[in-house]
Formats: C-alpha cells, sequence, structure tokens
C-alpha cells in the first residue's frame, strides 16, 4: 500500500468532524507549518459543504507532535480563521489552496500568505484571489478582486529562488494551475468534464507579491508512456536542496480514482517524473477511508526532526460513486504519513 518514501501512514482521519459548524462536512487538509513560537504545529484544514458551499470555512488545528490534535478557541468560540465571502462562485467553491509563512519578509502584515479562490464581491467573478496576514490568523485579501479568473479552481504557488530566469523573465513567485485541452479519445463516461484533458501550467509571478502575473504556459502533461485515461489534476510546488519538489495528484478518468506522485526540478519550469511514475501516495486498500482518492494541498512540513505530510482520503472516486460498491460506509477525512528526509534532497 505505501512507496518507499513513506515511514508511516495514519489509519484512521487524524482529525473529527465534531463542531456544530463541521457537522455534515468532510475536512480537507489546506496547509501544515509550525508556529511562529516553535512550539506547535498548525493545521489549516477546510470545512467543504458539499451541498452548502456558501458555509465552508477555513479553521485550525493545533498540536505538539503531529498526532494529537486540539481545536483553538480563537476568540469568538469558534476555530474558525476565514469564512466564505458568501457570494456564489458559479465555478468551484470557497477553497484556500495554499499557505504560506515567510518570516523574513520585510512587511510585517505580509508574513503569511495565502492562494485561495473564491468570488470577493458581488460584482467581481469567481477566480484565484491572494490573501496577506500578519499572525495567520486574521487575513486581508491583497486585492480588490481576482488575479486569475479563468478556470480551474485547482492551484497551489511556491516562491521563486532569486534571480531565477524564465522564458517570461525574472520570476519572483510561480503559480502552478490546471488547465485543459481538448481529447476526443478521452473517456467520457464517468467524467465530469467531457473530453476535457487536464494538465499543469505555471504563471510568472511578479518579484513584489502584489505584481502582475503573466501566464498560463503548459509544463506538465501525460505523454505516451502514462496510460491514456491519466490526468495531472493539480501539483503541490515546494523547495528543495536541489530545486524544487511537487505533489502530482494524478486523475485516472476511466475508474476515477486519484493517487499523488512525485516531480521534480531545477528551475520551476522544466519538471521530471521520479519513481519510476508509481505513487508517493497509493490509494489505501479496500474497506480503508482513503480507498478510493488520495489528494494533498500541503507540501511537507519539517516538526522535530521528522518530514509529515498530510492528505485527504476518501472512499469514494472523484464521481462520488464508490470506489466498492456494497461496501460499508467509511466517513472520508485526512490522513498524515511520515516521510523519509532524503525526499527533499531533490
Amino acid at each position: 500500500m505505501n512507496s518507499s518514501w513513506i515511514l508511516s501512514r495514519s489509519d484512521a482521519p487524524i482529525l473529527p468532524a465534531d463542531h456544530p459548524w463541521e457537522s455534515g462536512a468532510v475536512l480537507s487538509a489546506v496547509a501544515l507549518l509550525p508556529d511562529p513560537d516553535g512550539t506547535r504545529l498548525r493545521l489549516y484544514y477546510l470545512v467543504l459543504h458539499r451541498d452548502r458551499p456558501l458555509d465552508n470555512v477555513l479553521c485550525l488545528a493545533l498540536s505538539t507532535d503531529g498526532r494529537n490534535w486540539e481545536k483553538p478557541d480563537l476568540g469568538d468560540g469558534t476555530n474558525v480563521v476565514m469564512h466564505s465571502a458568501g457570494h456564489e462562485t458559479h465555478w468551484g467553491v470557497f477553497m484556500p489552496m495554499r499557505i504560506l509563512h515567510e518570516p523574513e519578509e520585510p512587511r510585517p502584515d505580509w508574513r503569511w500568505k495565502m492562494l485561495y479562490w473564491e468570488r470577493p464581491t458581488g460584482e467581481s467573478r469567481a477566480g484565484i484571489c491572494l490573501a496577506v496576514s500578519s499572525d495567520g490568523l486574521s487575513w486581508q485579501p491583497l486585492h480588490e478582486g481576482p488575479i486569475i479568473t479563468n478556470a480551474n479552481d485547482a492551484a497551489s504557488m511556491v516562491p521563486a529562488r532569486p534571480g531565477l530566469d524564465t522564458p517570461l523573465g525574472l520570476a519572483g513567485w510561480f503559480l502552478y494551475q490546471q488547465t485543459w485541452k481538448h481529447n476526443p479519445d478521452l473517456s467520457g463516461e464517468r467524467d465530469n468534464l467531457k473530453q476535457i484533458h487536464r494538465r499543469v501550467s505555471v504563471w510568472r509571478g511578479p518579484e513584489q507579491f502584489d505584481g502582475g502575473w503573466v501566464g498560463p504556459v503548459t509544463v506538465l502533461e501525460p505523454d505516451a508512456d502514462d496510460p491514456p485515461d491519466l490526468q495531472h489534476y493539480w501539483m503541490v510546488p515546494y523547495p528543495t536542496t536541489g530545486g524544487y519538489g511537487g505533489l502530482l495528484l494524478c486523475h485516472h478518468t476511466d475508474d476515477q480514482t486519484m493517487d499523488v506522485q512525485r516531480v521534480a526540478s531545477i528551475d520551476g519550469w522544466s519538471w521530471t517524473r521520479c519513481d519510476d511514475r508509481q505513487p508517493l501516495l497509493p490509494l489505501g486498500g479496500r474497506g480503508r477511508f482513503d480507498c478510493g482518492m488520495v489528494t494533498t494541498k500541503a507540501p511537507p512540513c519539517l516538526w522535530q526532526g521528522r518530514w509529515l505530510l498530510p492528505y485527504n482520503g476518501r472512499p469514494t472516486c472523484h464521481d462520488q460513486a464508490p470506489r466498492y460498491a456494497g461496501d460499508t460506509d467509511v466517513s472520508p477525512g485526512i490522513g498524515m504519513v511520515e516521510l523519509d528526509p532524503a525526499i527533499m534532497d531533490g
């Protein structure tokens, strides 16, 4: 079930949906980061209401060991960090996709950064938005509207190494987004996007975080060495000693399952598939909470000498059908793996 990179993997979800605002929702990990005081881990997670998306909220859990979690009262009787703006998005839902902490950021109110999908006002379109914070708890939108309004809502970002040049000029940031191309040979029997092949494209970001973005340019897509039904759904980038690593969410069109493969890059632009294209995070075994889909929005996090990676698992497939029809219902949730530290060597 596990790849050679995985040292341990949770057998069940690590966080219960036990608050009133979580009732009937799925919990989805967004980010795992050390608290600035160095004594605790922060797990940001989305409370995802499939039938009531305007009730989606971003919440916080804390841990000292990465195994036992508490949900803190943030001053209003809840652990809610951010609410939806309350506007129908028409595509996608309110969804934080990446949270970063940059202690060396010269502007204190920008030291926490967020990438999220939202329709911030009734006059704007839905799209990819940016927010900033001084403490990671109180967030302010960086712009009045989205920075990118074309689909899709699957995206992530990472700072570029200083002075890194690209075909589109010097980069301060890289934003990776799911984009599409037409593929008439792709099976459309179960997929929600008929004959649309998902792939990953990059936007070159500004040297100043509030500047303009240029793109998209396709940098990752299935090729002749992949099964014909494979799609690249999402890519989570992170810095390594050799450049960049990436967690590539691989969508299998025919059976609607999803797992996570590993990719690597020196420059954030040209990417190499790793591990003979075998999953870093494979599906869990039959009967587990993660036997239908395994995804992640977070990169690995170093905590007390251990590299931890939260992931999201469910027993149903992308089209919501059970992976194993007739099996006892199992609740989806957030899992955790510990990774071999060598994975960060790039």
